[in-house]
C-alpha cells in the first residue's frame, strides 16, 4: 500500500521521490478547495483583483510522470477534444454573428421604415419623434444591460481579450453574463443608430464563447460539462480563446484568413504551428456557417435581412489601369488618413477621460450619458439631410429610385417623386449599408462632394463623442 496525500489520493511508492500515481492527474476527480487567503491583505484594499496567468507548463517530475502514465487512448482523446472544441467554437461564433446581423437589420429596418412611412405622409415632426424615441429606447436597453449586469462588456472588448492572451486575468471579462450583455447590448446599440460597430464586440464574443467551452461551462450558472476537464489549465484555455478571438473577426468580416492574422499579429504573444492550424480551422467553419445562412436569407425568409449587414468588399476581374495621378491620390489619402487618425485617437483619449469621471458616479449616470448621446445622434442624423438639395434619379436605373419600403441607395426623405436625398441615403441606413452605398460602382456622381464632406464631418465628430459610453461597441466600421 502506498501513502495518501492530503486529499486521500493513494500514491504508490510514497518515498517522496515522485512515485507512480495510481491514476493520471487529469483523470482524477476534482477536489473542492477553498482559498482562505485574503486578497485585501496581500495587495491592499484599493487594488482591483487582477491576477496573472501561468501559461508556461512546469515540467517537473510529477508532470512528466503524469504524461508517461497516460495511455494512447487518453492522448488520442485529448487531441480529438481540442479539434472538437475548435469546431464548436466556430459553429457557435458563426451562429452568433449571423444572429447579430439578423437582429440589427430587422430592428433598424423597422425603425427606418416607420420613420420613412411618416415622412411620405409629410408628418415630419411625428417622424422625428418616432425616430428619436426608437433610438433612445434601444440605447437605454443597451446601457441598462451594460451598467447593471456586466460593466465589463462596455466598449469593444478587444483590449480585454489582448490582456488575457498576454497573461492578465481581470474580473468577469470572459464570464457568461458578459457574453450575454455583449451579444444583446451590441445589437441594441448598433440598431439604435449610434456611430459604432458590432465588429469589435464580435471578437470579445468569440473569446467568451471559447472560454465558456474551454472551462467546461460555469458552476455559477449551473452549466458544467465534466468531459471537458482536460482543459482546466491556463495554456489550453488560452489557445481556445485565441481561436475564439480569430473566429470573432471572421464572423464580423467573413474573412477567415483575416481572423487568423488578427490573432497572430495583434492578440496572442504565444504561438505554435499546431495552434495556427486549429485557428484556421475554426475561422473556416465560421465562414461556412455564415455563407450558408446568408444564402438561405437571400430568398427573403429572414425579414429585412438579406443583402444588408456583413461587409464584403466585392472582387471582380475587370482590368484596371493605374496612372501617375492615381498613385498621387493614394499617397495623399495615406497622409490625410494618418493625420486624421492620429487626431481622432487624441480626441477619443480626451473624451474617455471625461466620460470616466461621469461613469464613476454610478450606473444611473452611465445611462443618462447614453441617452444624451443618443438624442444628439438622432438630431444630427435627422436634421443634417435637410441641408442638402434633392437630386433627380439617374436615368435607366435598374434599381428602384427612390427606394420605398426597404433598404437601398436612394432615400426619398423630404424630396418629391423621382428625386432622392443623397445625405439621407447615408444617414438612414445601417453603417454596413452606408459603406456599401459609398463603394457602389454602378452609378456616377451619386453623392455630391458637399454631401460627402458633411457626412464625414458628422461621423468623425459623432464617433469621437460616442466611444466610451456604457454600451458594447467598436470602431471598425465607423
Amino acid at each position: 500500500m502506498g501513502d495518501r496525500d492530503e486529499h486521500g489520493i493513494e500514491i504508490e511508492g510514497g518515498d517522496g521521490k515522485g512515485g507512480n500515481l495510481k491514476e493520471p492527474l487529469l483523470l482524477q476527480k476534482s477536489v473542492s478547495r477553498v482559498n482562505t487567503t485574503s486578497q485585501l491583505a496581500i495587495v491592499g484594499a484599493n487594488v482591483c483583483p487582477i491576477e496573472s496567468l501561468d501559461y508556461e507548463i512546469l515540467e517537473n517530475d510529477l508532470f512528466k510522470q503524469d504524461w508517461r502514465s497516460r495511455k494512447k487512448k487518453e492522448i488520442y482523446r485529448y487531441v480529438v477534444l481540442k479539434w472538437t472544441l475548435a469546431l464548436l467554437i466556430g459553429l457557435a461564433t458563426g451562429l452568433v454573428g449571423f444572429f447579430n446581423n439578423l437582429a440589427v437589420e430587422n430592428i433598424a429596418g423597422f425603425k427606418l421604415l416607420l420613420t420613412n412611412n411618416l415622412m411620405l405622409k409629410e408628418k415630419y415632426y411625428q417622424a422625428f419623434a418616432a425616430y428619436a424615441s426608437c433610438n433612445v429606447v434601444l440605447a437605454v436597453i443597451a446601457a441598462a444591460l451594460c451598467a447593471y449586469i456586466a460593466p465589463a462588456a462596455a466598449g469593444s472588448g478587444i483590449p480585454e481579450v489582448k490582456a488575457y492572451l498576454n497573461g492578465i486575468d481581470s474580473y468577469s471579462i470572459l464570464a457568461p453574463s458578459t457574453l450575454f450583455v455583449k451579444i444583446f447590448g451590441s445589437i441594441f446599440g448598433v440598431a439604435g443608430g449610434f456611430v459604432v460597430g458590432k465588429e469589435g464586440p464580435m471578437v470579445h464574443t468569440g473569446a467568451c464563447i471559447a472560454n465558456l467551452l474551454g472551462q467546461g461551462g460555469s458552476k455559477k450558472y449551473g452549466l458544467t460539462w465534466r468531459w471537458l476537464r482536460f482543459f482546466k489549465n491556463d495554456r489550453d484555455r488560452r489557445d481556445l480563446i485565441t481561436c475564439g478571438a480569430a473566429a470573432g473577426v471572421a464572423a464580423a468580416f467573413r474573412a477567415p484568413v483575416g481572423g487568423v492574422l488578427f490573432a497572430l499579429e495583434e492578440a496572442a504573444s504565444w504561438w505554435r504551428s499546431a495552434l495556427l492550424w486549429r485557428t484556421f480551422f475554426t475561422t473556416a467553419v465560421v465562414a461556412v456557417v455564415l455563407r450558408s445562412f446568408i444564402e438561405f436569407c437571400r430568398s427573403g425568409k429572414c425579414g429585412l435581412f438579406g443583402q444588408g449587414g456583413l461587409i464584403m468588399f466585392d472582387v471582380n476581374s475587370a482590368a484596371t489601369t493605374y496612372t501617375t495621378p492615381d498613385l498621387l491620390a493614394v499617397i495623399f489619402l495615406g497622409i490625410i488618413g494618418g493625420v486624421l487618425g492620429s487626431l481622432y485617437n487624441y480626441f477619443v483619449d480626451k473624451v474617455l477621460r471625461t466620460y470616466s469621471i461621469i461613469n464613476e458616479r454610478g450606473p444611473m449616470f452611465k445611462v443618462m450619458l447614453v441617452i444624451a448621446i443618443s438624442f444628439l445622434t438622432s438630431c444630427c442624423s435627422y436634421g443634417l439631410p435637410w441641408l442638402m438639395p434633392c437630386t433627380p434619379c439617374p436615368a435607366h436605373m435598374e434599381e428602384e429610385c427612390p427606394t420605398v419600403g426597404r433598404s437601398g441607395n436612394f432615400k426619398n426623405f423630404q424630396c418629391p417623386p423621382n428625386q432622392y436625398n443623397d445625405l439621407a441615403s447615408l444617414f438612414f441606413n445601417t453603417n454596413d449599408d452606408a459603406i456599401r452605398n459609398l463603394l457602389i460602382s454602378g452609378v456616377d456622381k451619386e453623392f455630391h462632394i458637399s454631401t460627402l464632406l458633411l457626412f464625414f464631418s458628422a461621423i468623425y465628430a459623432l464617433g469621437i463623442i460616442t466611444y466610451g459610453i456604457a454600451i458594447p461597441s467598436g470602431l471598425f466600421i465607423p
